[in-house]
C-alpha cells in the first residue's frame, strides 16, 4: 500500500464538486418550473376564424372569434373551436419543450418528467414520442 485508501482532500474536493453540481440543477430545475408556469399561448384553427389562448396548464384562457365565424354553421364552428384549441396545445408542448430544453435539459430525468404533463395524442408523433 503506497498511500491511505481515502485521501481526505479529494474526498473534500469530490463533496465541494457534488454540492455544487446539486445547486445548479436545483437552481436549473426552479428555472425550468418558472419558465413552464409562466407560458401562455395563441393559436388558431387552420382557417383563422378562432384564436385560442391556452395558460401553462392547457386550460383555455381566451377564445376570439373573427367575423366570418357568422356565416359558419354551428358544427362549422365547434371544429374550428377546437382545431384552434388543439393547435394551441401542440403550440404549448413545444414552448414547454423549449423551455425545459434551455434549462434542463429534454434527455434528463428531470427534462422527461416536466414535459410529460404536456404530452397529449396530439403532441406524439405515430410511435408515442413527443
Amino acid at each position: 500500500m503506497a498511500g491511505p485508501l481515502l485521501d481526505a482532500e479529494d474526498a473534500r474536493e469530490r463533496l465541494v464538486a457534488w454540492q455544487a453540481d446539486a445547486a445548479r440543477r436545483a437552481a436549473d430545475t426552479q428555472a425550468a418550473s418558472a419558465g413552464l408556469l409562466a407560458l401562455r399561448v395563441t393559436a388558431a384553427d387552420a382557417h383563422g376564424i378562432v384564436e385560442v389562448t391556452v395558460d401553462s396548464t392547457g386550460a383555455m384562457v381566451d377564445v376570439r372569434l373573427s367575423a366570418r365565424v357568422q356565416r359558419l354553421s354551428l358544427e362549422q364552428t365547434q371544429q374550428a373551436i377546437m382545431g384552434a384549441y388543439r393547435n394551441a396545445r401542440v403550440k404549448l408542448a413545444d414552448a414547454a419543450a423549449e423551455v425545459v430544453r434551455e434549462t434542463v435539459g429534454a434527455d434528463s430525468a428531470t427534462g422527461r418528467a416536466l414535459l410529460a404533463g404536456f404530452r397529449t395524442a396530439d403532441t406524439e408523433d405515430d410511435e408515442g414520442r413527443y
